[in-house]
């Protein structure tokens, strides 16, 4: 039996055909989105489609799996490494609201990129993922509702459909019943209750309900035979299942067959495999909820045993397999159950990741202990990962094994639990046998890390030395070495070396075929803080979306949002923008696990913003909470917290104390952290207590050269400079602040035009500053204008003559000569040039410019 033809929504395909971006179309279960849009892209070249379902749902990219490569994506980001593959020019996501999150993300991804015009279809009355969600809720892409079909477009279907006239009461009956959805219309001529008599369609038997299209389709159902019934079963558990495997499992190609002439599944060609899938996700409902618990555990089973004889070819199969396994209760094969785990550790998805590591477990696997562990401190758990490692050091294991443990097991005690006394006691159990080079070197680069971590640089340097000295460094040795060696050079300040480390450390990892989130996210972060010392604030912003992408969109992995995300709100401190960086510190915050090392970080983050503001309360509320849940490892942890200190100090008055603790600060922070401790000194007003310190620091980039300048500007003119050379780096508070203090100096110095330039400019960038309120600040006197004043200024700005300006407000040419005289002397600039560029600064801030009474 062939499928109906299309019908109707003419205006429908033609908006779908011409949208440019893309869009989604939501309606209710059969109104036709599947078929509305296949129509409308089947002129399109290059339209490539991923249809979401139950079955793969809980397969990591497992909608996308027949457009992408077999191998297991690089360890340096699964998404990133699918949308690169994903080229077509138009993709359908056919039923989003059934996808994986990861393919969900993917979808969202695409989109987001713009060169791919995406078409999403979506149930009306179903939630699908954020990411899809988020498609028309964040204005990506447009979403268009399918109403159902009309009267007269249902008739003209139900005539195509039938090949023939259909008696007018049957026509509306049927009509009435089916509310203008498609399928309802299709099961209702299926049911067998139609018959043609003298030439017309007649309806014969009790009248249908209307809505009832779950009963019809169960009808259908219940009335297949025995080998189509367990095939439909087995395609809705397993989909999409070879047309070859569910022949072989039903005892040849009948029952399959009969399911097409049915409409009940479809066969595609899907890359080089001939796929079976449902015709519509609600025959897969209906035939689920047909099997009892037992039948389904059957089915799972027979599926897993079925893909295993004929081979398991691609990555999505393996993870098939073993849920299948589990599904079916079938006595797990550690093997293959340790090989699922790390695919879909590799997929950042660790809730499917730590349920096969724990069947691993339970299979007998000693050696899955110390994955579990792994995935259990990805996930934040630290104390669970602390009992399972310390369950699997008990157990008999085998070198190798004992190694990984044990290493793995240092990294969760130091920046899981903080006890970093017992993870240098740990590693020193690791059994070194004579002539394992690669676990000597290992052990010695997690020694060299603790170190780093603790602030011993010099410790840390000398055991990686030691590392080296046993010889070349194999993946494992290379990738620790990298890592660390990357912490130690931002630690002595050299941003440009540490950098070029992290680049080459993260090409290692991407050749490697485990993921290792936690590393790349370290290096990540690391390059950021680089950046940061160099005072590029462009770059750190870059390195931070790319830091945070791996792990978006991936269940409970959620080290990226608060760890990038704290340091974007950083980055917006550094730039000015303080009531944003107050938001984007919340919105990290909102994502803290209960206690751990990212607790610092963005709750200080959050306490210097706040303290920035002027608001002390706040800030030390904030500062108390992060000081109770914070593990206090060593300087890169504590330096936030006690730079925010600094400030909270100073926004509750006591600027002597903000100094002194700026000074101590400085004296126990490592090299690349204590550049911007002393510079605080010179913010709140005191660079002669650090200009040589400052001056006798080693550490890379112009930022810390400029804090130097800053420290030893002896005049207003010298303050001047520094102000244009923030400004120049974007980093606008820190310009205020210098243009307050050049404002001050010219006017101890007599030079009172000078002054008011400084202050007027200080004014102007104080107003991009969202309210910031620093002590360099708090003694600013603004230049005044009066309205008429303020009227004439910016009417100059604009490039109006005077006489221009004369004509516009009537009032005469001298008038206006004379009140530009005023507001020249007032501001401090000297020409319309200036002035255009002082307001017109002033413009692009959220309040206006400090010029009006």
């Amino acid at each position: 039996m062939n499928p109906w033809p299309f019908a109707g929504r003419t205006e429908a395909v033609a908006r779908i055909g011409s949208v440019e971006g893309g869009l989604v179309v939501a309606g209710p279960p059969g109104v036709g989105k599947s078929r509305l849009i296949a129509r409308a892209v089947r002129g399109l070249p290059g339209v490539a489609w991923v249809r979401g379902s139950e079955a793969v749902r809980r397969i990591p990219l497992g909608a996308f799996a027949p457009l992408l490569p077999a191998a297991q994506p690089p360890a340096d980001g699964p998404l990133r490494w699918a949308a690169a593959t994903i080229t077509a020019p138009v993709l359908v996501a056919d039923d989003a609201h059934l996808l994986d999150p990861a393919s969900a993300a993917l979808v969202h991804r695409i989109a987001a990129n713009g060169k791919t015009r995406v078409i999403a279809t979506v149930r009306a009355d179903v939630e699908p993922p954020d990411p899809v969600l988020a498609l028309w809720k964040d204005d990506l892409l447009p979403r268009m509702d399918l109403a159902p079909l009309s009267p007269r477009e249902s008739a003209g279907l139900l005539t195509a459909g039938l090949d023939g006239p259909v008696e007018p009461a049957t026509a509306a009956l049927l009509c009435r019943a089916a509310q203008g959805n498609p399928l309802h219309l299709t099961e209702l001529t299926l049911s067998r209750r139609l018959a043609r008599v003298r030439g017309e369609w007649r309806w014969h038997g009790p009248e249908p309900v209307p809505g009832a299209l779950g009963d019809l389709i169960a009808e259908r159902v219940a009335g297949l035979r025995e080998a189509e019934r367990t095939a439909l079963e087995l395609v809705a558990y397993g989909e999409p299942v070879g047309a070859g495997l569910l022949a072989g499992m039903t005892g040849g190609r009948v029952a399959l067959e009969r399911l097409i002439e049915r409409r009940l599944v479809i066969v595609r060609r899907e890359g080089r495999r001939i796929q079976v899938r449902l015709a519509h996700p609600l025959y897969g409902e209906v035939a689920r909820a047909r099997c009892a618990a037992p039948l389904a555990r059957q089915r799972a089973g027979a599926l897993a045993e079925a893909v295993t004889a004929l081979g398991s070819k691609r990555r999505e199969d393996v993870l098939k397999v073993a849920l299948w396994r589990l599904d079916g209760g079938v006595p797990g094969d550690p093997a293959l159950l340790l090989a699922a785990c790390d695919l879909a550790r590799s997929m950042r998805d660790l809730d499917l990741a730590e349920r096969l590591a724990r069947a691993a477990v339970d299979a007998g696997a000693v050696r899955a202990l110390p994955k579990l562990g792994a995935v259990l401190a990805g996930r934040d758990r630290h104390q669970e990962a602390e009992e399972i490692y310390a369950a699997a050091w008990e157990r008999d294991l085998d070198d190798s094994t004992r190694a990984d443990c044990g290493l793995m097991r240092a990294l969760n005690l130091v920046w899981g639990i903080g006890r970093i006394d017992q993870a240098r006691a740990l590693l020193r159990e690791i059994p070194l046998p004579a002539g394992d080079v690669t676990t000597h070197q290992s052990v010695m680069a997690m020694r060299a890390s603790l170190e780093s971590a603790a602030g011993d640089v010099r410790a840390a340097r000398a055991l990686l030395a030691r590392a080296r000295e046993l010889g070349p460094l194999g993946p494992r040795a290379l990738r620790g070495n990298g890592t660390t060696e990357a912490a130690i050079l931002l630690g002595e300040g050299r941003a440009t070396a540490c950098l070029a480390m992290v680049d080459a450390t993260l090409a290692v990892l991407a050749e490697e075929p485990d993921a290792r989130p936690g590393l790349s996210s370290a290096l990540a972060d690391t390059a950021v803080q680089a950046a940061l010392l160099t005072g590029d604030l462009d770059a750190a912003e870059r390195l931070t979306r790319e830091g945070a992408e791996p792990g978006a969109g991936f269940g409970p992995w959620q080290r990226p949002p608060p760890q990038f995300g704290s340091r974007r709100a950083q980055i917006l401190r550094l730039r000015g923008r303080v009531a944003d960086a107050v938001d984007a510190s919340a919105d990290a915050v909102a994502n803290l696990p209960p206690r751990g090392l990212l607790a610092g970080q963005c709750l200080s983050e959050l306490a210097h913003a706040h303290a920035l503001l002027g608001d002390a309360r706040a800030a030390t509320d904030t500062l108390e909470l992060a000081e109770r849940i914070t593990l206090p490892i060593g300087p890169h942890v504590v330096f936030p917290l006690r730079a925010a200190r600094v400030w909270t100090l100073a926004a509750r008055g006591d600027v002597p104390g903000a100094i002194a603790a700026a000074l101590r600060l400085a004296e126990s922070t490592l090299r690349c952290y204590a550049p911007f401790a002393l510079h605080d000194v010179v913010r709140l007003g005191h660079g002669e207590l650090v200009a040589e310190r400052l001056a006798a620091l080693e550490v890379d980039g112009p930022l810390a050269a400029l804090f130097v300048r800053h420290a030893a500007a002896g005049t207003g003119r010298d303050l001047d400079a520094v102000s244009a050379a923030f400004e120049e780096l974007g980093m606008l508070l820190h310009a205020a602040e210098a243009a307050a203090q050049a404002a001050a100096r010219h006017r101890d110095a007599g030079a009172r035009r000078a002054a008011r330039t400084s202050a007027t400019r200080a004014g102007a960038l104080a107003r991009r500053c969202q309210g910031a309120r620093t002590p360099a600040l708090a003694g600013l006197e603004l230049p005044e204008l009066t309205p008429r004043q303020r009227q004439i200024a910016e009417l100059a700005a604009q490039g109006l003559t005077n006489r221009e300006i004369a004509e516009r407000l009537v009032v005469s040419v001298r008038t206006v000569a004379n009140t530009l005289c005023a507001v020249y002397d007032r501001t401090g600039v000297n020409d319309r040039t200036a002035l255009a560029e002082l307001l017109g600064t002033a413009a692009g801030a959220a309040a206006r410019p400090p010029l009006a009474t």
